[in-house]
């Protein structure tokens, strides 16, 4: 059927105040119904409304939420476990020994007395908060600070500095000299030795550009020196780097600063010439820690025969021992069992770990005269090698022994917080009882500690002190037994999930514009997510919160309006948090647990600030769901950063992505999602939901709303969702309805379609389908009759394939121009004196309808052929469309059309819709005569059936299903001819295509209207049982209500998971869509590749069925008069004869 212009351009049949208009089926020509329709809306919907204010009210009281269970899980599962036998892994000597040169007469007292250089740096990493409370309590114990201010950058000279104005304010007030780091440190903390490398490598004016640029950064910011800590550098350019040192040296002494150098102990130490470098170096900074660092096996972190030994080894063998400044170590390592690198902890965590684990006796390891435990944590065993103050006095006392020029501790915020008295204690007297004594109550103080892994964050805050025994052994050297451990204000992790799983989440969210998108992408990876919203944005977009939670997703708390609680009062903080849970509640008939405060979503948080919005949260009863992988995406730093944010954050053990759908602008979200997902994917790797990654099921995350809660809140609260559920329980009749006919209707389509496929077969067999003979009745002349418009493009080509018919009878072509203003009716005239069996007649423009209605006043046959002006026959179309009129009983046939113009997605769709959809149906309907349409764009008539039916009706805009319905009136039967094949050209954009269905489903619902008492009439046998109400319910009621539908569906789903019913149903439609689509394709003998088109093809068709169907109920409603619509061609409809007749 070929479209025509919108009524602006072309006038239509049934138009209103058109001279000697039909009726128009839903036409209201007095104008009473739409505004009848519209005051009883009003009227209900005020009614609505108003019962919404009081519904949306009680948003802002309390729910009833369980306690959070995740701690309580955690603490039972810590388990103490024997001490591991400690291997021995020495070499044939101790490394130190090959660094260590001739003695120079220097030794170490036993007795730690001596001198101590007047050096107390402490190295400061300005992201660790704890890092800054440490110094702000203890600067006056401090000389200098080494903060991490200082990076390379470009490899050409290029130093970048990124100061901390308080820590500077705090330097400045202490006293402090500021030596502030150089490393070779990338942004994702990852050495980078090419970067010093290359320097190495460069001229001489490149490091010089280098030195100068030192200065310049050292004058910024006050700063007294550098320390240059450069790792993982070949030890081939010792010279070379020896030479830059020297140079560096000069640049910085000849402006009054110093150069410090960081000295590793360990074989890294062959990079470094120190005999040489100590004429150019102010300080070494010996690094005497990290004996077993994050890549080693389980071990002590700094034994103190590693201490002394590499003590000894460099104090005594380059330089002048001031010149060194020892570094000792105060942390610790958490070695997991299964996991790449160990964790570092601080003291406090290491005492929240051993304490939970119920650790008895924790002691000194004798041979290290380290504190080691191990514990059991579900699975995973961990061993714990730490640093404490007992460690430290050791340490110091050597240190000073040495007479080293200072010391260096690494670092500020790990720290024992006894180590500060040690440092206190005065040299020059030996250890009393007292001295010891102060070492052994270990106060909580402020400090906080970290238990456990993952990004669920619970607070434990119960805090009392804890008891050590501190003992010197017959070397004076002291050790302890810890007999009661401190407990903290304690964060207490949950959630790490399996070590190969990802969870993705996003905050801020819902929009209308990112979050459907992104949605999309997640239904089409097939991931779950969790998505935290914000309630203003759900009161204003409902449906998206129901599809998140209809695709499987679990959704958190994120506030009402977005603030930072921290900020707020408790009252308000618990406003926002109620009122967006009663949204929630309202919206899904669920509550949830989940939360995460805004600003505030790091998995590691260390200030008491940071911790406001977890406890409040936590005392309402949510559980606080934070982060470690964060692409940043809110900052727009472009698709290949946002990437490689989530690679390191993996190389770094983070599991739970943070990602954001609404916000601003979210392109490069859309962009980046699909990429995390595949490159996750592509390392072998999981990505779960987060009930399954924190081991806590859906049902407690989203628990339905409590039956005990107060009674009359609760009647006010649930008021307008006992609504909703009595609509719910009608649709899930009309699910186990839709379920079970769907089914029937599957099975009998096919069943039908391959008995139809059998008895063609057979037919052929037995009369080895001859040609037709040219005599009458077999061979009938025929008429061909074309209705054409604006078809200049497309005509001169439909005609042809026409005219190269096969058929052997007689046959006329006879075009009715409708106006048309584009030449067509010139182009007609031209082959017409080319070919006499064409004839043109042109009439004003008045309708494709009129014009079929003219064209056959014009035929001289008893055969109509009639086909869309951009429909393209086979040379067999017509043969095949004629032969079944051998029976006179038959007054139409349907061909098969199919798609020629297959250059884009949505045509894609449409050429599968048409084989599996259409031409499968009529295929099965053909056996039971119960076709309800015979296109226009391939059939054939039986004139006087045509007459007998009244003719062709202006009464509706879908005039070919109007006469095969008032045929079937008429006794007559209707056949499907599959091998008489024409192409046709489909819509090629969303646009026209929902313009097309909108046009379908509008006509269809007039005709369904006008032959309503066709429906279960007996005498219409299968087309009133079967057909007709196959086209009402699936074409018109299921699609009108699918959204509601696919509401209740998925809040059920999230209710009750594990509902078979609900599985069934989503499998039921997307398998009797494949099976369809498989069969008609087998039929057909078309490739079964393209069956997996039916799952885009549901996700993107759907909609715009709903939108049409919708749109067509909305203007029968008004009573208007709805027009064509003209699509525009496009002469892409080229037939693949090669193809043609299959089947």
């Amino acid at each position: 059927m070929s479209p025509v212009p919108t009524p602006g351009d072309r006038r239509e049949e049934g138009q209103p105040g058109a001279e000697g208009a039909e009726a128009f089926v839903f036409l209201d020509r007095l104008g009473k119904r739409w505004p009848r329709f519209k005051r009883y809306s009003l009227l209900l919907g005020g009614l609505a409304a108003f019962g919404m204010v009081i519904f949306i009210q009680t948003l802002f009281v309390p729910s009833s939420l369980g306690p959070a269970p995740a701690a309580e899980q955690l603490k039972s599962r810590l388990q103490a476990q024997p001490p591991a036998d400690q291997a021995r892994r020495e070499a044939a000597k101790p490394l130190w020994l090959d660094f260590a040169r001739e003695n120079k007469g220097r030794g170490l007292a036993a007795s730690g007395a001596g001198p101590l250089g007047d050096i107390r740096l402490g190295y400061f990493e300005t992201w660790d908060p704890a890092a800054l409370a440490a110094l702000k309590a203890h600067a006056d114990q401090l000389t200098h600070l080494a903060p991490d201010w200082l990076s390379l950058e470009n490899g050409q000279g290029g130093i970048k500095l990124t100061p901390s104005e308080e820590v500077m304010e705090l330097a400045r007030e202490a006293g402090l000299a500021l030596i502030p780091q150089l490393r070779n440190l990338d942004a994702n903390e990852v050495w980078q030795p090419e970067a010093v490398e290359t320097l190495l490598n460069g001229s001489l004016a490149q490091q010089e550009l280098l030195a100068a640029n030192l200065v310049v950064a050292l004058q910024e910011i006050g700063a007294a020196g550098v320390l240059i800590d450069w790792q993982q550098i070949d030890p081939h350019y010792r010279e070379a780097l020896t030479a830059l040192l020297a140079r560096v040296a000069a640049a910085l002494h000849a402006h009054d600063l110093e150069l410090w150098l960081s000295v590793p102990a360990r074989r890294q130490l062959v990079l470094l010439d120190l005999e040489p470098l100590a004429a150019h170096v102010d300080r070494f900074v010996a690094a005497l820690y990290d004996e077993n660092a994050e890549l080693n096996p389980p071990g002590p972190v700094a034994s103190q025969a590693f201490f002394e030994g590499w003590l000894g080894a460099l104090t005594r063998s380059y330089g002048r021992p001031g010149q060194w400044v020892i570094g000792i170590g105060a942390y610790g390592y958490d070695w997991r069992d299964g996991d790449e690198e160990a964790s570092l902890i601080s003291f406090e965590d290491a005492m929240a770990r051993a304490g939970r684990s119920a650790q008895k006796g924790l002691t000194f390891d004798p041979s290290t005269l380290n504190p080691r435990f191990r514990y059991q944590d579900q699975d995973a065993v961990h061993n714990i090698w730490f640093l404490d103050a007992v460690t430290f006095l050791n340490q110091l006392r050597a240190t000073r022994a040495s007479q080293a020029g200072g010391i260096a501790i690494f670092r500020l915020g790990t720290e024992d917080p006894d180590i500060w008295p040690v440092l206190a204690l005065d040299p020059a007297k030996p250890l009393a009882p007292l001295d010891l004594a102060q070492l052994e109550t270990l106060s909580p103080g402020d400090a906080m500690a970290h238990v456990g892994t993952g990004s669920l964050i619970t607070i434990d805050d119960h805090r009392a002190d804890g008891l050590r025994r501190v003992t010197l052994d017959k070397h004076n050297l002291a050790s302890a037994r810890y007999e009661k451990f401190p407990t903290y204000l304690t964060l207490v992790h949950e959630g790490a999930g399996p070590r190969d799983a990802v969870a993705i989440t996003f905050d801020d969210g819902p929009d209308p514009e990112w979050t459907p998108a992104l949605l999309d992408i997640l239904k089409a990876e097939g991931v779950r997510a969790t998505f935290f919203l914000i309630g203003a944005n759900m009161e204003e977009h409902p449906e998206l919160v129901q599809r998140i939670v209809r695709e499987g997703h679990l959704i958190g708390v994120h506030t009402y309006t977005h603030p930072n609680i921290a900020e707020v009062s408790e009252e308000r903080a618990k406003l926002e948090l109620n009122a967006t849970q009663r949204l929630i509640e309202a919206i899904t008939g669920q509550s949830t647990i989940l939360f995460r405060p805004p600003y505030n979503a790091d998995t590691n948080p260390h200030t008491l600030e940071e911790l406001v919005p977890i406890g409040i949260a936590q005392r309402m009863g949510y559980l606080t769901v934070t982060m470690d992988i964060d692409p940043e995406d809110w900052a727009k730093p472009g698709v290949e950063t946002m990437l490689e944010r989530v690679r390191m954050g993996r190389r770094d053990g983070g599991s739970i992505v943070l990602l954001h759908d609404a916000g601003g602008d979210r392109s490069q979200t859309l962009e980046v999602l699909p990429e995390i997902i595949h490159y996750l994917r592509a390392r072998g790797e999981t990505i779960l939901p987060l009930s399954e990654m924190l081991k806590i099921p859906a049902a407690q995350l989203m628990p339905p709303v409590p039956a005990n809660e107060q009674p009359l809140l609760r009647m006010i609260s649930v008021g307008g969702s006992e609504s909703i559920h009595a609509v719910s329980n009608f649709l899930w009749a009309l699910l186990i309805l839709a379920t079970a006919l769907t089914i029937l209707k599957t099975l009998m389509v096919i069943g039908l379609a391959l008995r139809s496929r059998r008895a063609e077969r057979l037919a052929r067999a037995a009369s080895d389908w001859p040609p037709l003979a040219c005599q009458p009745p077999v061979c009938p002349p025929v008429s061909v009759l074309v209705a054409a418009y604006n078809e200049a493009k497309v005509i001169r080509q439909t005609l042809n394939t026409v005219l190269a018919t096969g058929y052997p009878g007689p046959m006329e072509v006879i075009v009715v121009d409708d106006g048309s203003r584009d030449g067509t009716g010139d182009i007609v005239a031209a082959l017409a004196r080319e070919d006499d069996r064409i004839r043109l007649v042109r009439q004003a423009n008045l309708g494709k309808a009129r014009a079929l209605i003219r064209g056959l006043q014009e035929v001289r046959h008893g055969i109509v052929v009639s086909l869309d002006a951009d429909t393209q026959f086979e040379p067999g179309t017509i043969t095949e469309l004629v032969r079944p009129f051998a029976d006179p009983q038959v007054g139409a046939v349907s061909g098969r059309a199919r798609v020629g113009n297959l250059d884009t997605l949505f045509a894609r769709f449409q050429a599968l819709e048409y084989s599996c959809g259409f031409n499968l149906d009529r295929r099965a309907y053909d056996q039971l005569n119960c076709i309800t349409v015979v296109p226009g764009a391939v059939s054939a008539f039986r004139l006087d059936a045509i007459q007998a039916a009244g003719g062709i009706s202006t009464e509706t805009l879908a005039e070919d299903t109007d006469l095969t319905l008032s045929l079937h009136r008429q006794g007559y039967r209707i056949r499907y001819a599959p091998r008489a094949v024409a192409w046709t050209e489909a819509p090629e954009t969303p646009r026209t295509f929902a313009r097309q269905r909108f046009r379908w489903a509008f006509g269809t619902l007039q005709c369904l209207w006008k032959h309503r008492d066709m429906l279960f009439a007996l005498r219409h046998g299968a087309l009133g049982w079967f057909s007709l109400p196959n086209a009402w319910f699936f074409n018109f009621v299921l699609v009108a209500i699918g959204l509601l539908v696919d509401v209740v569906l998925l809040a059920a789903l999230v209710l009750n998971p594990t509902n078979l019913l609900l599985y069934i149903y989503f499998f039921t439609f997307i398998a009797s869509d494949m099976l369809l689509a498989a069969v008609a394709y087998w039929i057909e003998r078309e490739p079964l590749r393209q069956v997996w088109l039916i799952l885009p093809m549901r996700i993107i068709y759907r909609p715009v069925f709903n939108y049409a169907v919708a749109k067509a109920i909305f203007k029968a409603l008004k009573g208007v008069w709805v027009g064509w619509g003209k699509l525009d061609r496009t002469a892409s409809a080229a037939p693949s004869l090669s193809a043609g007749g299959k089947g």
